[in-house]
């Protein structure tokens, strides 16, 4: 008795991977070893001749790339810490490694958090948002001003000085001109 409704394994697997684009998968493959060769090759520069880089991958790894951002997890604050010391070595090796990603700064986050990178947004859409933003807020303060009644500072005459303050900064300015 067979069932229509059953596939066997081998076509699942043909039906996921052939969504996977082979570009995307081996350059991303490239930039995962890359990635790898890098951070072990960081020497300690202890005495007793630990091997930080190989502590450094084992407690990291790479979770996205966009727009040259690369993030990259850790399982510490401390690993965060010393990967960051080590940041331009590692961009200097990742950029000669694959250069085909073209990346430019890396941002960490600790496991269990949910930080993530959110995608480029355009210069139209931002000048966008910000226009609406904008005339709404224009609109609310034109709302305000035809309800506003005139203050009465603003419509009165500036009040002339007192006659004794002005004998006193007259004294002063004609003391600085004396002076020089």
């Amino acid at each position: 008795m067979q069932n229509e409704n059953i596939i066997s394994i081998n076509e699942m697997l043909s039906l996921v991977c052939d969504n996977i684009e082979k570009a995307e998968l081996e350059k991303n493959n490239k930039l995962l070893k890359s990635w790898k060769f890098v951070v072990s090759s960081i020497k300690s520069s202890g005495i007793n001749g630990e091997n930080l880089g190989a502590n450094l991958y084992a407690h990291s790894r790479v979770i996205d790339l966009k727009n040259g951002i690369l993030l990259v997890e850790c399982d510490h604050p401390g690993w965060i810490q010393t990967l960051r010391l080590y940041q331009t070595y590692i961009l200097t090796g990742l950029k000669r490694g694959v250069p085909e990603a073209k990346i430019s700064s890396l941002a960490f986050k600790l496991r269990g958090t949910n930080a993530e990178l959110h995608p480029q947004i355009s210069d139209e859409k931002l000048k966008q948002e910000l226009q609406e933003k904008l005339d709404k807020e224009e609109k609310v303060l034109s709302e305000f001003d035809k309800t506003a009644a005139p203050t009465a500072k603003a419509s009165s005459p500036k009040p002339e000085m007192p006659e004794n303050l002005r004998a006193i900064l007259d004294k002063l300015k004609n003391d600085m001109m004396e002076a020089e």
